[in-house]
């Protein structure tokens, strides 16, 4: 865990101790007064509590352990400590039940903000400071400078309006999932049937060239690669369609559920995930793949200046019927002249695409 991130989690540990103590003390026990917080306690348990955790690397770099593992050591720390203070509490203060009592609510109401508000706070400080202090290592050396680009700086290369679009993509994408998790499921099942996976990851070129897995519900048969190398192999006005779009039209691939999910967009769904993770943004240009970053050309900077979207420009104009050339103007639009604004407008007119299935295939 990096200096600045330690030093934070300290601070909330220490936040997290002490405001259970002042919130459980405002309680009124039945017929008994309020609780008297009594600050030796507080100073024992937070002392202990840091020391626990350290022992225990809490504060050790979150890649070392997983995220269960994580709150696994901090819940058993967290009931140490609390035994610890309890027995203190007990050998000085046995006749205060009302002692005891609050510190029983003090233990519940600190340990779910440790278990719940700590995790929580720690992420969203890694969200701002890889959005605002780091940036991710780059397959494809591109300057941003002005003097490379045709025009001035696009909005979305500042550092503080990316901020900006980020989390107005965590705050969309975050209730989407929970509202639309019954239909997930039935997706999955659906698409399960056949015996193959539910999801298909396909590598994507993402922003600054970095590489990641775009996910979508499974559309084609489980041995898709090889029927569509016989499909080229053979059939050369579909070899053409493919070098020409990347695509096909009437893709033998696909399955009658794949159809369904393709026709209703709802096969693009997991890209949510994707959004979440921070490889994708709801708006944003088409993500290709690398080989597609040729047809670009010396555009290619404005693609590798933003997040692939889910949706975005080119599918509010008209989808996979609109050619190549076009799409790729698009792209280049949308971020030279990036807005919350446009944001706004391109995913209420998504819906209406969606709606009426144009150019979806």
């Amino acid at each position: 865990m990096p200096r600045p991130e330690r030093f934070l989690a300290r601070v909330l540990d220490v936040v997290m101790i002490s405001g259970g103590a002042l919130t459980a003390s405002q309680f009124e026990f039945n017929h008994l007064a309020k609780s008297q917080v009594d600050a030796t306690y507080i100073a024992f348990s937070t002392a202990l509590a840091l020391a626990l955790f350290t022992v225990l690397g809490v504060y050790q770099s979150s890649g070392r352990r997983s995220m269960y593992r994580l709150l696994g050591s901090v819940s058993i720390a967290w009931l140490v400590d609390q035994a610890c203070c309890f027995a203190l509490l007990y050998v000085l203060h046995r006749i205060y039940l009302v002692s005891s009592l609050w510190f029983l609510y003090w233990t519940i109401i600190s340990g779910l903000g440790l278990l719940l508000v700590r995790p929580l706070s720690l992420g969203v400080w890694k969200l701002l400071a890889r959005i605002a202090i780091r940036r991710p290592r780059t397959t494809f050396q591109i300057s941003l400078e002005p003097s490379a680009m045709h025009a001035d700086v696009p909005p979305i290369a500042n550092p503080v309006r990316r901020a900006i679009k980020r989390g107005f993509d965590v705050i969309c994408t975050v209730p989407l999932l929970f509202v639309l998790a019954p239909l997930f499921v039935v997706v999955a099942l659906l698409v399960r049937r056949d015996g193959g996976p539910i999801t298909f990851g396909h590598e994507r070129i993402g922003q600054h060239g970095r590489k990641f897995r775009c996910y979508k519900f499974r559309t084609m048969v489980v041995n898709a690669d090889v029927v569509l190398r016989e499909l080229l192999a053979n059939d050369p006005q579909v070899r053409s369609e493919w070098e020409r779009d990347f695509k096909l039209k009437n893709d033998v691939r696909v399955t009658a559920v794949g159809l369904l999910l393709r026709r209703t967009s709802l096969d693009e769904l997991p890209q949510l995930w994707n959004v979440l993770r921070g490889d994708m943004s709801l708006v944003g240009p088409r993500p290709v793949t690398e080989k597609e970053l040729d047809r670009y050309g010396e555009e290619v900077s404005y693609y590798l200046m933003a997040k692939p979207g889910i949706t975005g420009l080119w599918q509010v104009s008209g989808r996979n019927d609109i050619e190549y050339a076009k799409r790729v103007s698009l792209d280049v639009l949308y971020v030279q002249h990036w807005s919350l604004l446009q944001d706004v407008v391109i995913l209420i007119k998504t819906v209406g695409v969606v709606m009426r299935r144009n150019g979806a295939y």
